[in-house]
């Protein structure tokens, strides 16, 4: 190995390090965040009775499949004669599922993620490489590697049973082979020459078939992805239309081999049930269109504001990996040649997309941009190799965005970056799965154990099983899919009144009164799990409790209203 190479290998296999270390701390910290139960639940019962019913219509199987993958080999339930499961009921199967079983919440959830992540990060990993090596140099590939190692939003949602992650790896993916298809650098020293050969034409049906096959995988990954094959197609064209290599006629064979390809995946994941496949698009489509009660930035909207996701991108993005990229792109274009448009277009494209997105509910929903921005700030900070001493500030300024990403540590999912306030200050300005998704649970568990395990009133936004943990709680203003009658703990016979809610609760999201938690915002919480769940004491504060006691009021839980009323002196 070349001095070149060396040094940003190291600091690329240290940043994997980090990586994999963060991610399955992850892991044991987060409770099952909201989805969770229902893409394992769904993706077991696929692989159980081969069935495709549960979560059909709202996500394609194969994520979901893969990452129940290991439980064969624990054997749980699947509970498949269950009226949860003959009614289609997904949250509540998922929560039969979860929290009924033979084997542990724990053991089934997480040898799950373990899996998910490795998987989801050794093909990031793969593509990256294969793509920015290919397209730069492996210096540039190693530090686009190191780049993504230090991006919150993999550790936390590549760790995560979603259809996230598997979305993005296979977005990334299909551009990453389909530029490979047009590639003359790819074809060894021989370049133009081997594409007009029979080899060279061997060698691009390969291409074609690869990219193929991975573009059908984002599409049994996530519904979103429909845009891929066209788009790969349509840049297949246009590169040729400027640098005619191929005839239209042989063009339009390995056009034909790619969807072909494609759809053999897509064929062969749905058991040749494609009518399967379009039915839960168009439901998907249709249901998108609906849109979803949204906070951002103080705001609420009903159908998106355009500016989501650009601010999401700017906050929760760690500040190397942003400026990295808008350096990228100055190289990129100051030394343009075409095969960049492959590095810069499909972020584009998709990234514009998602400007008219209706439904605005989490960061995770530009995933398929983020490893394109990986390889813009690597090619920016190999660069820097040139300089002297340039391998030391590259150095220097991944080490200090590894402290940043370190300060939500082992809280990757709440990472917000230094502008915007650091993970305690987020919030303030996104909540739902940009950092309450239910998954700090176990934090407010700990936390109550530390102090006796008293009782809590739990304003929760989430899935997962608070009595799970042990938490004696008393639910208030709960938003979940699953029915949550608390531990029966009484208000009455409290010591100290605790009051934990989550950040998403906090600021209203999904109440039709925004202000119902808004007076809890000028007091200081006594604990605050993992950035997302916070914890008043309310013992001594009886404006405070006149409050809370009106919240239950307003439930028409009027004797608990009497208690903490009578507490407050009214």
């Amino acid at each position: 190995m070349s001095k070149k190479i060396r040094f940003p290998a190291i600091l690329a296999a240290a940043a994997l390090a980090f990586h994999l270390f963060a991610g399955f701390s992850f892991i044991r910290s987060a409770a099952a965040t909201y989805d969770e139960p229902v893409h394992l639940s769904s993706g077991y019962s696929y692989l159980y009775t081969g069935r495709y019913v549960m979560n059909i219509m709202d996500h394609p199987p194969f994520s979901e499949m893969l990452s129940a993958l290991p439980l064969l080999a624990l054997k749980p339930l699947a509970f498949a004669g269950h009226p949860y499961f003959a009614d289609f009921m997904p949250y509540h199967y998922g929560d039969l599922f979860l929290y009924q079983n033979s084997i542990s919440p724990e053991r089934l959830l997480n040898t799950a993620r373990v899996f998910t992540f490795v998987s989801w990060t050794a093909l990031f990993a793969w593509f990256i490489w294969l793509f920015a090596s290919r397209l730069e140099s492996a210096a540039a590939a190693a530090l686009s590697l190191a780049i993504f190692c230090f991006m919150p939003v993999f550790i936390s949602n590549d760790a995560l049973i979603s259809t996230d992650a598997a979305a993005a790896v296979f977005y990334f993916g299909s551009f990453a082979l389909g530029w490979l298809f047009t590639s003359q650098k790819t074809a060894g020293e021989e370049g133009k020459r081997a594409l007009k050969t029979e080899a060279g034409g061997g060698g691009l049906r390969l291409r074609a078939a690869l990219a193929g096959a991975v573009s059908g995988l984002a599409l049994v990954s996530k519904f979103s992805m429909f845009i891929v094959p066209p788009m790969v197609a349509a840049f297949w064209i246009a590169d040729n239309l400027l640098r005619p290599r191929l005839k239209f006629s042989k063009l339009a064979g390995y056009l034909l081999l790619y969807f072909a390809a494609c759809l053999l995946v897509v064929a062969l994941v749905y058991r040749f049930n494609l009518a399967l496949y379009w039915d839960g698009l168009s439901a998907t489509l249709s249901r998108l269109d609906n849109g979803r009660s949204s906070f951002v930035m103080g705001r609420y909207t009903l159908k998106g504001v355009w500016w989501y996701f650009p601010a999401a991108l700017a906050v929760k993005t760690p500040l190397l990996a942003l400026l990295g990229a808008l350096g990228g792109l100055w190289l990129v274009f100051r030394n343009f040649r075409r095969d960049y448009l492959w590095l810069i277009l499909p972020p584009a494209v998709f990234f514009a997309v998602s400007l008219t997105a209706k439904v605005q509910i989490g960061y995770r929903h530009i995933m398929p941009v983020m490893p394109f921005v990986a390889v813009l700030a690597g090619l920016a900070l190999a660069r820097l190799l040139e300089l002297k001493k340039g391998a030391w500030l590259a150095a220097a300024l991944l080490a200090l965005n590894a402290a940043s990403v370190a300060r939500a540590h082992p809280h990757y999912l709440a990472y917000f970056n230094e502008p915007a306030g650091g993970p305690s200050g987020g919030y303030k300005l996104f909540v739902d799965s940009n950092l309450d998704w239910g998954q700090e649970v176990k934090g407010l568990a700990d936390y109550l154990k530390s102090r006796g395990n008293p009782p809590v009133i739990f304003s929760y936004f989430g899935t997962a099983r608070p009595e799970s943990r042990g938490i004696d709680y008393l639910p208030l203003g709960i938003i979940s899919n699953v029915e949550m009658k608390g531990s029966g703990a009484q208000v009455c016979g409290m010591k100290e009144i605790l009051l934990a809610v989550s950040a998403t609760n906090l600021q209203g999201t999904y109440y039709p009164d925004k202000g119902t938690f808004s007076w809890l915002k000028a007091r200081e919480p006594v604990f605050t799990a993992g950035y997302s769940i916070f914890v008043y004491n309310l013992s001594s504060d009886k404006d405070g409790l006149g409050k809370l006691a009106a919240l239950f009021d307003r439930e028409g839980r009027n004797s608990e209203a009497d208690c903490l009323y009578a507490r407050a002196g009214k």
